[in-house]
C-alpha cells in the first residue's frame, strides 16, 4: 500500500526527543508514555506538540478513532495558541486517518486545509506525498509520479531523510505498477538504506513487503516469502497489527504466484480478518481479490463471492483501475 506522511522532525525538548527516538525505533508504548508526560507541560507549545505526537503514534498503530481524538485536541490547542503550523500538521494527520479508511474526498479536503495553513516546505512535501498516494490508488499513475517526485525533491533539498525515504518507497510502488522492475528495485534499495541509517524499523517492515513484489516478478518466490516473514516479525514486535495483515497479504500473493494455493489461502484469510477488524478497506479489497484468484484456480464453489466482495470494496474506494481489471475478467471462475 502507498504510504502517507506524518511529521518526522526532531524536537530539542528532552521528553519529546525521548519519545521521538522511541517512536522511530517502533517502541510505541514508550513513545506514548513520553508524549503523555509532555502533554502535561505548562508550556502550551510543548503540550500541543505532545498532543499531536500522541495522535501520530495512535495512527501508526491503526487506532484511528483515538488518533482523530488527539488530532482534534491538537487543532484546538494550536488555534488557541496561534500555532498555524501545528494546526496544519494536525489537519494533515486527520487527512491520513481519512485516507486509511478509504475516505478520499475527506482526506483531500483535510490536506487542502493543511496546505493553506503552512509555508513549511517539508510539510508541503508531506502533503504532496499524501495526494500522490490517493492518485496512485485511483489509478492515475502519472499524477502520482509527479507528486512523489516533487515530494522527494522537497525532502531531499531540506535534509529530511525520513520524508525522502517515504517518497522513494512510493516511487518504487509506481514503478512496480508500471512493471519497471529495475527502477522499482533501485528505489526500494535506496529507501532501505535511508531507513537502516535512521533505525526506522516500522518503515523497514513496509519496504520489505513491497520489495517482495519485485522478487515475485523475478520469480524469486522464496526471497519474497522471506521478506514477508521478516516484515511480519518486526510488525509483531512493534505492535502494528495492520502492518502484520499487510505482510500476510503479500505472503499470500507470493505463495499464489509460486503455485502453493493452500499456503496462499491461509495467509490471505488472515489478512482479510485483520482488515475487517481494523476497518482497512484497501487491505480487505486486495486480500479478497487474491482469495478469488486462489479459489478460482482450484475451482472452489465459493470463488465468486470473493470477486464480488473485492469489486464492492474497490468501487467504494474509487479504485477504478482495479474495478476495470476485475470487470474485464467477467464472471470467469465465479
Amino acid at each position: 500500500m502507498p504510504m502517507t506522511a506524518s511529521d518526522q522532525r526532531f524536537d530539542p525538548g528532552s521528553t519529546l526527543a525521548g519519545g521521538e527516538a522511541a517512536e522511530q525505533r517502533g517502541d510505541y508504548v514508550q513513545a506514548a508514555a513520553a508524549y503523555a508526560h509532555a502533554a502535561e507541560d505548562p508550556d502550551p507549545a510543548v503540550a500541543a506538540e505532545a498532543l499531536y505526537r500522541l495522535g501520530r503514534v495512535e495512527w501508526r498503530q491503526g487506532r484511528y478513532e483515538r488518533a482523530v481524538q488527539w488530532y482534534e485536541k491538537t487543532r484546538m490547542a494550536a488555534r488557541a495558541g496561534g500555532r498555524r503550523d501545528l494546526e496544519a500538521r494536525a489537519e494533515n494527520g486527520i487527512g491520513a486517518v481519512h485516507y486509511s479508511r478509504g475516505e478520499y474526498a475527506q482526506a483531500r479536503a483535510s490536506y487542502q486545509v493543511a496546505m493553506e495553513r503552512t509555508d513549511d516546505p517539508v510539510l508541503i512535501g508531506q502533503i504532496m506525498l499524501n495526494l500522490g498516494v490517493i492518485a496512485n490508488i485511483e489509478g492515475n499513475l502519472e499524477n502520482a509520479l509527479w507528486h512523489y517526485l516533487r515530494a522527494r525533491a522537497l525532502f531531499r533539498d531540506n535534509g529530511n531523510r525520513g520524508g525522502e525515504a517515504l517518497a522513494l518507497h512510493n516511487l518504487g510502488m509506481v514503478y512496480a505498477d508500471r512493471q519497471e522492475w529495475e527502477a522499482a528495485g533501485d528505489a526500494y534499495e535506496q529507501c532501505l538504506g535511508l531507513c537502516e541509517y535512521q533505525g526506522n524499523r516500522p518503515m523497514i517492515a513496509k519496504v520489505l513487503l513491497n520489495q517482495a513484489e519485485v522478487f515475485v516478478a523475478r520469480m524469486e518466490f522464496a526471497r519474497a516469502v522471506r521478506n514477508c516473514e521478516i516484515s511480519m516479525s518486526i510488525s509483531v514486535d512493534v505492535g502494528d497489527e495492520v502492518e502484520r495483515g499487510e505482510a500476510y497479504r503479500w505472503m499470500g500473493y507470493a505463495y499464489r504466484m509460486a503455485g502453493d494455493h493452500d499456503a496462499a489461502e491461509r495467509a490471505l484469510t488472515e489478512a482479510a480478518q485483520v482488515a475487517q477488524r481494523f476497518r482497512v478497506k484497501l487491505l480487505e479489497a486486495e486480500a479478497s481479490r487474491e482469495l478469488w484468484e486462489v479459489k478460482r484456480a482450484r475451482g472452489d464453489a465459493d470463488a465468486g463471492r470473493w470477486r464480488e466482495r473485492a469489486l464492492a470494496l474497490f468501487r467504494d474506494l474509487g479504485a477504478q483501475r482495479e474495478v476495470d481489471a476485475l470487470e474485464s475478467q467477467g464472471a470467469e471462475g465465479a
